[in-house]
C-alpha cells in the first residue's frame, strides 16, 4: 500500500492515472489484514458476541467479491483490449467458489449458532488462502504502471472513472466503505481509498459506520 501511497503524492500525467487504476490494488492489503486478523480469532472465538464477529468475517468476504466483481464489470473488459487478463479471469473462478462456501458457512452460523464451528470456519479460510493471495500478489504485478503504456491517458482516465461509477453504485455502502476504512494504516487514511475528504472523515464514521458499528471493533484501525 505505501508504493501506491507514493505514487499518489509525486507523479503525474499518464503515470498518475495509470496509477489511479492501480490503486485499487491497495484493496489487497486491506484483504490480507483483515485474513490474518480473523484467523487468530477462530483458535478462541468471540461466542458471547458470535452475530457481530460473524459480521466482521462476512464483511471480509463480500468485500473481496464486490472488489471481484467490479473488475470483472469494467477492468478485465477494459484491460483486455489491448492485454491479456484471462489468467486473472480464471483465478477469480478459483477464489470464488471458496468465498461462496464462507459465505454460505457464516449465513448458516449467523441464523443458527449452534451449527458454527470455528474449526470449520478456519479450515474453508486456509483452503481459501493459497489461491487468493497468490491472485493478488499475481494482479499487482500485472497492473504495473509499465504494463499499462499500452493505453493513452484518456483511455487510462476514462476507464477510472467507470471504475468508480461501478464501485459507487454496486458496492455495499455500510459493509465495504467502513472495512476499507478500519482496514487502512492511519498515514495513509488522507489519500486512499480515493474518495472526496467529506466521505472519509463524515460519511462514513458517521453515517455508515454505526449501522454495524459491532464488526469494525474487530478490525485493526478505527474507522475514522
Amino acid at each position: 500500500m505505501r508504493a501506491c501511497s507514493t505514487t499518489w503524492r509525486k507523479v503525474g500525467g499518464t503515470r498518475r492515472i495509470a496509477d489511479i487504476l492501480r490503486c485499487t490494488l491497495p484493496a489487497h492489503d486491506l484483504y490480507k489484514l483483515a485474513y490474518k486478523t480473523i484467523i487468530p480469532h477462530l483458535d478462541n472465538p468471540p461466542l458471547d458476541d458470535l452475530d457481530n464477529f460473524l459480521g466482521y468475517c462476512r464483511a471480509w468476504a463480500s468485500s473481496i467479491v464486490g472488489h471481484h466483481d467490479s473488475e470483472e464489470a469494467v477492468l478485465f473488459p477494459f484491460l483486455n483490449k489491448k492485454l491479456d487478463f484471462s489468467h486473472e479471469i480464471e483465478q477469480h473462478i478459483q477464489v470464488a467458489e471458496g468465498l461462496t462456501g464462507i459465505i454460505n458457512y457464516i449465513d448458516e452460523s449467523t441464523a443458527d449458532h449452534t451449527k458454527f464451528d470455528a474449526a470449520k470456519l478456519k479450515d474453508l479460510m486456509e483452503k481459501l488462502a493459497g489461491n487468493l493471495f497468490e491472485h493478488l500478489d499475481e494482479e499487482v504485478e500485472d497492473l504495473a504502471p509499465e504494463k499499462l503504456k499500452v493505453f493513452t491517458a484518456e483511455e487510462l482516465t476514462q476507464a477510472g472513472k467507470d471504475l468508480m461509477v461501478y464501485i459507487r453504485a454496486h458496492s455495499e455502502k455500510f459493509i465495504t466503505l467502513p472495512f476499507m476504512r478500519c482496514h487502512t494504516p492511519p498515514d495513509l487514511k488522507e489519500i486512499w481509498p480515493p474518495f472526496p475528504w467529506i466521505v472519509k472523515r463524515l460519511v462514513v464514521p458517521w453515517i455508515l459506520a454505526p449501522k454495524h458499528a459491532g464488526y469494525w471493533k474487530y478490525a485493526p484501525y478505527p474507522v475514522a
